[in-house]
Order: C-alpha cells, then sequence, then structure tokens
C-alpha cells in the first residue's frame, strides 16, 4: 500500500498528531475532560451496583465472584504491553501518512493476541478444573465457579483481540468515542446485572453479561477503527517479523511493569481465597475497592503526563525537575483529602453505604491500605513522565521486588491476623518503595534531591491540608451522620477548608498569578452590557 498524500485526509492526521501544549490548545484539555467523564461515570455505577451486588448474592456469593475475577483477572497479563504499542506506532505512523507500516503494526498486533487469546482460553480451562478445587469455595458453587472461569476467560480472550482496534482509537486520539463506548458499556452491563439478580439468577449469568458486553464493545472498536481509518488494511499477509520485533521491543517493559502492578493490587483476593473462608473476600473488597477507586481518581491526571513529558524532554533537564516536582505535587493535592477521609471517615462510610456488619473489620482494611496512598500518588505521576522519557527499565526489577515482597507478607500475616495481615501485606512494601526506591531514582535519574522530592510532592500538600483534616475530625466527632446524602454534603463543606491552604502553600506565584487573571477574565462584563 502506498503512503496517502500529505493533504489527505486531514482532519484524521491532524487529530493522530501530538498535541501542542500551549493555552490555546483544546485537544489535550478536551481528552482529559472525556477520561474523568469516564471515571466518574464508572465510579457512580460501581457505587450503586456493589452494595446490590452484595446484598443479592450474598457474603459468600460474592466472595465467590470476585475471587473468580481476580483469578482469572491475571489473564489480562497476556496484553504483553502490546497494545500501547499499537497506539504508539499508529499515531505515529497515521501522522506520518504511512499506511502500508500502520496495517503492518495492527495486522502483526492482531497475530499476537490471537495466539495470546488462545493462550487465555487454554489456561482457563486449567484454572477450571484444577485450581477452582484449591480453593475455599463452597460445595454448592464449584460447579457454577468452573463455568464462570471458562466464560470469564473466552471474555478475556475476546478483549486481547479487540484491544488492537482500541488501540487504534487510542492512537487517532479520538479519546472522547472510547469513553463514550466505555460509558454506554458500563451502563448496559449494569442494567442487565440488576434485572439478571431480580430475576433470581447467578454467577453464572453474571458471566455471560460479562461476556456479552465484551463482544460488543469490540464489535463497536471494530466498526469505529474501520470508519475513522479507512486505508488501513489488516490482513495476514500483512504480519511481518520486524513489525512484532518493533512491537515487542516498546511492550516488553511496559508490559513487565504492568505484571508487577497486578500482582501487587491482584493477589491478595487471591490469598484471602486459598487460606480463609471465601466470604473473608467481601470483607476486604469493599475497603480495597474504595482505595481502588482513589487510585483511578490520581490515574486520571497521571496518564497525561507520559506525552506531556515526552513533548518537554528537549527543553533540557530543568523542564523536566519541574514537571516531576509539580506534577507529583498536584497528584497529592487531589488524592491526600481522600486518604483524609477513608483515614477519619472509612468505616462511618463503609456502614452507610454497604451496611453496618461491613464498617469494622472492612473499615479497618480499608485504613490499612489508605496508608499506601499517602506517598504512592506522587510516585505514580513520575512513573508515567519517566514513561514518557523512556528510563522507565530501571522500575521493573524495584517493582516485581515489591510485588514479591506483597505476596510472601501477605501469605505469612494471613496466617496470623487474618484479612488485616493481608493489607499490610500490601502497605509495607508499598511504603517502603514510596519512600525509599522513588526518592533514590528521581535523584539518579532526573537529579532532584530527596529531601526537594518529598518537601514539593507531599510535604507542602500536608500542611495546606491541616484545616481540611481538622475539620473532618471535627464532623465526624460531633455531627452525626444519618445518610449518604448528609456524608457527602459534610464532605462538600470541609472540602472548601482545603482552597486556602493550596492557594497560599501548593501554588506558586506565577500559578497564582494565572488563575487570578483567568478568573478575572471569567468575571468581567462585556462593555455592550
Amino acid at each position: 500500500m502506498k503512503k496517502r498524500p500529505r493533504h489527505a485526509d486531514a482532519t484524521l492526521r491532524s487529530s493522530a498528531a501530538p498535541p501542542q501544549f500551549g493555552p490555546k490548545t483544546s485537544r489535550l484539555a478536551h481528552n482529559v475532560i472525556s477520561n474523568w467523564g469516564a471515571y466518574f461515570g464508572a465510579l457512580v455505577v460501581s457505587f450503586f451496583l456493589s452494595p446490590y451486588l452484595v446484598s443479592h448474592l450474598g457474603n459468600a456469593g460474592y466472595g465467590v465472584w470476585t475471587l473468580l475475577l481476580s483469578l482469572t483477572g491475571y489473564l489480562g497479563l497476556l496484553d504483553l504491553g502490546v497494545r500501547g504499542a499499537v497506539t504508539r506506532y499508529l499515531a505515529k505512523f497515521h501522522a506520518e501518512a504511512d499506511d502500508r507500516r500502520a496495517s503492518e503494526v495492527a495486522s502483526s498486533a492482531l497475530a499476537i493476541f490471537g495466539t495470546s487469546g488462545l493462550v487465555a482460553i487454554s489456561v482457563s480451562l486449567a484454572l477450571a478444573f484444577l485450581a477452582v478445587n484449591n480453593l475455599h469455595i463452597p460445595p454448592q458453587y464449584l460447579s457454577a465457579a468452573r463455568l464462570v472461569v471458562l466464560l470469564t476467560g473466552l471474555s478475556i480472550a475476546l478483549s486481547l483481540v479487540g484491544g488492537v482496534f482500541g488501540g487504534i482509537l487510542t492512537g487517532l486520539q479520538r479519546f472522547e468515542l472510547i469513553n463514550g463506548v466505555e460509558i454506554s458499556m458500563n451502563l448496559l452491563r449494569a442494567l442487565a446485572i440488576v434485572t439478571a439478580l431480580r430475576l433470581g439468577r447467578g454467577l453464572v449469568t453474571l458471566a455471560v453479561i460479562q461476556l456479552s458486553i465484551t463482544l460488543a464493545r469490540c464489535a463497536i472498536n471494530v466498526a469505529l477503527a474501520r470508519r475513522l481509518y479507512p486505508e488501513l488494511r489488516i490482513r495476514l499477509s500483512a504480519v511481518d517479523r520486524a513489525t512484532i520485533k518493533l512491537i515487542f521491543s516498546f511492550s516488553i517493559f511496559s508490559s513487565l511493569l504492568h505484571m508487577s502492578s497486578s500482582l501487587i493490587y491482584a493477589s491478595d483476593n487471591v490469598v484471602i481465597g486459598a487460606y480463609l473462608p471465601v466470604a473473608a473476600v467481601t470483607f476486604y473488597v469493599i475497603g480495597g475497592n474504595l482505595v481502588e477507586y482513589a487510585r483511578q481518581l490520581s490515574g486520571g491526571l497521571s496518564q497525561t503526563m507520559t506525552p506531556l513529558a515526552s513533548s518537554i524532554e528537549a527543553r533540557g533537564p530543568a523542564a523536566l525537575q519541574d514537571l516531576v516536582l509539580q506534577g507529583g505535587r498536584w497528584a497529592s493535592m487531589i488524592i491526600l483529602p481522600v486518604t483524609c477521609t477513608f483515614l477519619l471517615r472509612g468505616g462511618s462510610f463503609i456502614g452507610l453505604w454497604q451496611g453496618q456488619q461491613y464498617a469494622g473489620i472492612s473499615g479497618r482494611v480499608l485504613i490499612v491500605l489508605s496508608l499506601t496512598m499517602i506517598f504512592s500518588a506522587p510516585a505514580f505521576a513520575t512513573c508515567s513522565i519517566l514513561l514518557g522519557l523512556s528510563r522507565h527499565k530501571p522500575i521493573v526489577p524495584a517493582m516485581l521486588a515489591e510485588a514479591l515482597c506483597n505476596l510472601a507478607l501477605s501469605v505469612f500475616l494471613v496466617k496470623r491476623i487474618g484479612i488485616i495481615g493481608v493489607a499490610w501485606g500490601t502497605a509495607i512494601p508499598s511504603l517502603a518503595s514510596s519512600l525509599i526506591f522513588w526518592p533514590w531514582y528521581i535523584r539518579r535519574s532526573l537529579g532532584i534531591r530527596p529531601h526537594a522530592y518529598l518537601l514539593s510532592t507531599w510535604i507542602r500538600p500536608a500542611v495546606a491540608l491541616i484545616p481540611f483534616l481538622l475539620g473532618t475530625y471535627a464532623v465526624e466527632r460531633f455531627w452525626p451522620t444519618p445518610s449518604l446524602l448528609v456524608f457527602f454534603s459534610q464532605v462538600a463543606f470541609v472540602l472548601l477548608l482545603v482552597l486556602p491552604g493550596y492557594w497560599l502553600i501548593c501554588l506558586t506565584d506565577e500559578q497564582r498569578r494565572q488563575f487570578s487573571q483567568r478568573w478575572s477574565e471569567m468575571l468581567a462584563v462585556p462593555e455592550g452590557d
């Protein structure tokens, strides 16, 4: 296939080109807003759906469902970082109007994912008939559990294949379409689950719904990719060994990072299922899911750091240092109010959200896991920056070490103090990584001294948060909370105490000046009025 003329399909090419970061640029802001919309949509669905699932499935049924999803979730590691490579090279070759190379990347990636999908199905068969029997699953759930594992394995296989077309859409920077599909699929899945549970259906029906939603998402992404990039030709003859090598040269280290993260955050449920009654998984997941929602909140910022770092790398070390310090500070400013609320009011919230029977144990799990977020948010932002600079390879052994320590400590402590021990098994390695490895590596790779890093990314936001911390404690102590509506109203009220500290302590003089100028422009009355 020949290259397209440079003037052809200008609209699509411009959407795939790297954004120019400046005050008049809307593409980056548009994509970020789109990502946040999808995040809050998924959060709202999960917030209301989670207690509904627990109440209809019961502790044992919900524990089995969560345990099986955690077990099969490891099959997602078969992505091998290939989707990220598709995004990178599709954007590059599309911007260069090189349709032939873009087609080779997409075709080679589809061949890789086709193979990965077959492996996922094969492994799910082995898990269904070997691993399920070794978990603490009640006998009445065993047959359904095996079928759920098989259906979930098939769903993951379809998701892997569909990842090629999702990567194409991401490479074209059509985040509004990707997130629109995601929001629609989440709402459809929630509606189907509620209907199924009201009809008295069980775990197998939930797995069928999951598979159906995955198939629908894949079909929509295929149709969108073909419409937005009609010059792309995906065919077996375009699979190229050199292109496969190119894909893996990019994906291997990002895949190892993803693997480490999955081991850190997905192994806890499997450990609990292996050593404790399956109902214990439910109590752990209620607290753990809240921490995961908070991580996704800070991830909305971190995702924008990678392309931004790539775009300013040429400006020199000073610009990169400033990006790390400010990006880490903004990440802490986002996550610390959530963390303080979890630490001081997590049990009360869980009691209102899921029921008082979960407030005690799940609340303690939430407190322990929240400790990891205090220092890890700046690390996530920094990791995204280093990915944009291709300086992420030394991070892999550190993340793998954290994952292995997490697993070993969780197994050791679960036998002694139950699910709280699993939470500490996650928290201790995370705190060590955030306080020891990251300051050291940031100094080595970017020349930022540890005290400057900690001062900018954690101490300044923490000091600014003192009024909010005191206000949250006072509300929990002296203002009884009868409902979730009152709880959220209290949080919104206390959040006002964050603004003065952030304005005076966390923002630079230049940032305050810019915000003041923009605020004045927004409030300015046109001369004709």
